[in-house]
């Protein structure tokens, strides 16, 4: 699965899967229809990593993604939200 971060910022506005760009407010639905199944997912905190490139975060908040980041670990970071994603 091909998924690369189109900034290089910390939180990302967007990301590429399988040459379709995703950005904050697209639902579940349409993320796994461009991206298909995220590597790991934790409640509304879904990752998705491509070999040798760093994960990227995925947060949802009420049922649309709130914000995209790289991530130093796929260990399921904490949301930018906090406690409330």
């Amino acid at each position: 699965m091909l998924v690369s971060v189109s900034s290089s910022s910390v939180y990302a506005v967007s990301l590429e899967c399988n040459g379709n760009i995703v950005s904050t407010g697209i639902t579940e639905e349409q993320l796994l229809n461009a991206c298909g199944e995220p590597t790991s997912r934790n409640g509304a905190n879904w990752v998705y990593r491509k070999p040798g490139s760093i994960p990227v975060l995925v947060t949802f908040g009420n049922g649309v993604v709130i914000f995209i980041r790289d991530v130093e670990s796929e260990d399921f970071p904490a949301s930018p939200l906090g406690d409330h994603p």
